[in-house]
């Protein structure tokens, strides 16, 4: 397993010195497992502390007939709805993500990545099929004076870009406004592509494309030729899918056949594959559907049917199925052992007519989207047979020539099976907590955003009362999710929901009561998240009440003197928040607000009040804040006072007297 190469999710990983900001996903399938791999390598944060913070930190759009995947499975990501009433293409089949970072030490640098996979987001990626990964990095740095290289890059990443767009269109993206943390970082993102890459990336072509104007396939010859720079006729060409077209009678294998005559420049494109070229099929032996009874056609048409190779660095023992679409040619010469005017494709799009040779539209083809670009030359053959050679082409693509497959060994294998319920949006997209009197009880409301009428069902899946001017009466503790019915078109739907706490967390643990030294650790660590093991379960809510009975023991308090203590946090507090940068402002006023509130209850906090004084009034004067946010006249004065009022309100300090000023 020497020399293996980074996983699917290994490349959601933080470049060196940033952090996971936002990203966009759009994908066939996923599932919570792999989603959660990704999330703590993009947050460098482990479910409990997403779970506590109640951000989004990605948004995901999958074909809109796969089942949602709930806020609480996967904390941190928000899986979107169809918006729309027809769907525009067979499948939403593009594999497509591109991830946002900020630096960790400047306060205006930022990175974006593009991937490109032919992967699902699904832990069979890794543990069991053979895929590939196309990735690229655009730093701001790079930007002061852009090579060639990176206007390239730039334009790629313009390129997805547009795609994501035109999807988010589609979907339901109103939750993602529901935190106003997740709202700013959404909008950071689309600021940087729009305004500062956007713009600068003209006069060339992309690598990256899609078919929703034209098919792949009319597509590919030109993007070769550009990708490559040249015209050139190759001897070799190599194919693979891990799902071919289904048997029809006359049409066997029609896709790989039409493929290599478009590149033989038989209907008026460039020549870039030789007439007597070696052509190689790659397939899975027991599911590669019409492959399996086109044998006499593609020895007819000198086109070898070969097993994918299993490369040398994953175990003997774990045999992988081919699910990667690419296609790839190169020229052999007796001079070089190296790969001459290689290009590859690699994408979403199998090779078959609804992937590869249809444009997208609704009953014909599916969205897909890849690239074709020019590898650097590797050699064609490992240095050591059988061995794991980063500088061969068998390390990077599932190709072997030693076995070719015998035509009674190959089985058509299943037919992909799609539902029909479409994961459509729900007339409200999250709703908000408010608290009552009563313990264990609460309202549910929406915001100005919810359409149409709608139930919300309570944990029997029995409707709640609604009470005009209030809302959905709902009995227990805060839940994280709820589900919501409505009636459209003569049937019921149903849909998963967030809810929104009082300090706009979406789908969020509950907050354990605290002291005010456990506070203070909370903001001395900033911008740190607490340690997880700090934390509710993200995945176990039957552990909330123990985590919110949570206390210190009365001698560690008793010890302490209220007056010195409360003095010291108060002093902590403006040395921390006058050093910080504006763009952290936000996330300082959220962890604030939400650490003070929970040590409302604090023995020590409940010593100092018998004082009848208000400690946090020091902390509005000038000299205690950020130059940036001395007053409530810019926003983010006013979002801090707006902090501090609700603590004090938590606090219950409306009639203490100010500290500092006289009677």
């Amino acid at each position: 397993m020497s020399h293996a190469p980074a996983s699917l999710a290994q490349h959601f990983e933080t470049p060196d010195g940033f952090t996971g900001h936002f990203g966009w996903l759009c994908g066939f399938s996923a599932d919570d497992r792999f989603l959660n791999d990704g999330l703590e390598r993009f947050s460098h944060q482990q479910a409990n502390q997403r779970a506590y913070a109640g951000e989004t930190l990605l948004a995901l759009m999958l074909d809109p007939r796969a089942i949602q995947i709930a806020p609480v499975e996967v904390p941190g990501l928000l899986h979107l709805p169809w918006a729309k009433a027809d769907l525009p293409f067979n499948l939403m089949h593009a594999k497509v993500a591109v991830l946002g970072y900020r630096s960790t030490d400047k306060s205006d640098a930022w990175c974006l990545r593009l991937l490109v996979s032919t992967g699902n987001w699904t832990r069979q990626t890794l543990e069991q099929s053979l895929d590939l990964i196309w990735r690229l990095d655009l730093c701001s740095d790079e930007l002061v004076v852009p090579t060639e290289a990176t206007q390239q890059v730039r334009t790629d990443i313009c390129s997805a870009w547009s795609l994501l767009l035109w999807l988010r269109e589609h979907y339901d993206d109103r939750a993602l406004l529901a935190n106003p943390l997740t709202a700013k970082a959404v909008a950071d993102m689309d600021a940087i592509l729009l305004k500062q890459v956007k713009p600068k990336a003209s006069g060339l072509n992309a690598r990256f494309f899609d078919n929703r104007k034209a098919s792949l396939l009319a597509q590919l010859p030109a993007r070769v030729v550009y990708a490559s720079g040249r015209e050139t006729a190759r001897n070799y060409l190599a194919m693979g899918s891990g799902f071919y077209e289904s048997s029809m009678p006359g049409e066997h294998a029609s896709v790989p056949l039409s493929i290599i005559r478009r590149l033989r420049g038989e209907e008026g494109e460039p020549r870039l594959l030789t007439a007597t070229s070696t052509v190689d099929l790659f397939v899975n032996e027991a599911s590669c559907q019409g492959i399996a009874t086109a044998a006499a056609n593609l020895t007819a048409a000198s086109v070898s049917v070969r097993p994918a190779a299993q490369p040398a660095y994953f175990p003997d023992v774990q045999k992988r199925t081919l699910h990667a679409k690419f296609i790839f040619s190169a020229s052999e010469t007796g001079h070089s052992e190296k790969t001459a005017s290689p290009w590859l494709y690699l994408g979403s799009g199998n090779l078959t007519r609804q992937g590869f040779t249809l444009k997208m539209g609704r009953s014909t083809g599916n969205l897909e989207a890849g690239v074709v670009f020019a590898p650097t030359p590797l050699n064609w053959y490992p240095a050591k047979s059988g061995g794991a050679d980063p500088e061969s082409i068998g390390y990077y693509l599932p190709i072997q020539w030693e076995q070719e497959c015998v035509p009674e060994t190959l089985q058509q294998g299943k037919d992909l099976e799609v539902g029909s319920e479409v994961f459509s949006a729900a007339p409200v997209a999250y709703l908000m907590w408010r608290d009552t009197d009563t313990p264990e009880q609460g309202w549910l409301s929406a915001d100005d955003r919810s359409r149409g009428d709608y139930s919300v069902l309570d944990t029997s899946r029995q409707p709640c009362a609604y009470v005009d001017g209030q809302g959905f009466a709902w009995c227990g503790p805060r839940p994280r999710q709820v589900v919501v019915s409505w009636q459209e078109a003569g049937a019921t739907h149903v849909m998963t929901v967030p809810v929104l706490d009082g300090f706009g967390r979406l789908a969020a643990t509950e907050l354990p009561e605290i002291s005010l030294e456990d506070a203070w650790m909370q903001l001395d660590s900033f911008p740190q998240s607490p340690s997880e093991e700090e934390l509710p379960d993200a995945f176990d809510d039957s552990k909330r009440s123990a985590d919110k009975q949570r206390t210190i023991a009365p001698g560690k308090e008793a010890a302490r003197y209220p007056i010195r203590q409360i003095m010291e946090l108060i002093e902590g507090i403006a040395a921390k928040q006058t050093a910080l940068e504006p763009r952290d402002w936000p996330v300082w006023c959220a962890r604030l607000e939400q650490s003070l509130i929970q040590a409302a209850g604090c023995g020590l906090l409940q010593q100092f009040l018998t004082l009848e004084i208000n400690p946090l009034h020091a902390l509005r004067q000038p000299a205690f804040r950020p130059r940036f946010a001395e007053t409530a006249d810019h926003p983010e004065g006013l979002r801090y006072e707006n902090a501090l009022s609700n603590i004090e309100a938590h606090w219950k300090l409306d009639t203490l007297h100010p500290l500092g000023v006289l009677p």
